[in-house]
C-alpha cells in the first residue's frame, strides 16, 4: 500500500508535533495545519506569569490583609485585590 499526502503529512505531525491530524479532513486542510502547529512552534506565545494576590479578605472574621505565600490555599481567604504587572500597586 502506498503512502498518499495525506498520510505523510499525518505521518509528520505525529513525529514533529506529537499531534495526531483528522485524517478525514481534505488535503488542503490538513496541510493548514501542519503549517499552523509550525508556526506555533517556530513563534510560541508569550507565557503570561500566574497572578499574585495583593490583599486578602478572611470570609468568617471578615479581616482584610496583605496577602502573604503562607495563606497559599487556605479556604477562608478570599482574594480582593490582585497585584499588577507593572507593580504600582
Amino acid at each position: 500500500m502506498t503512502a498518499t499526502k495525506k498520510d505523510d503529512l499525518y505521518q509528520e505531525a505525529l513525529e514533529q508535533h506529537d499531534v495526531k491530524l483528522d485524517r478525514r479532513l481534505s488535503l488542503d486542510q490538513l496541510q493548514d495545519q501542519v503549517n499552523r502547529l509550525q508556526q506555533a512552534k517556530d513563534n510560541p506565545k508569550a507565557e503570561r506569569k500566574a497572578p499574585v494576590p495583593k490583599r486578602v479578605k478572611n470570609v468568617i472574621t471578615g479581616n482584610i490583609f496583605e496577602y502573604n505565600e503562607l495563606f497559599a490555599g487556605n479556604p477562608d481567604l478570599q482574594v480582593i485585590e490582585w497585584e499588577t504587572d507593572d507593580g504600582d500597586n
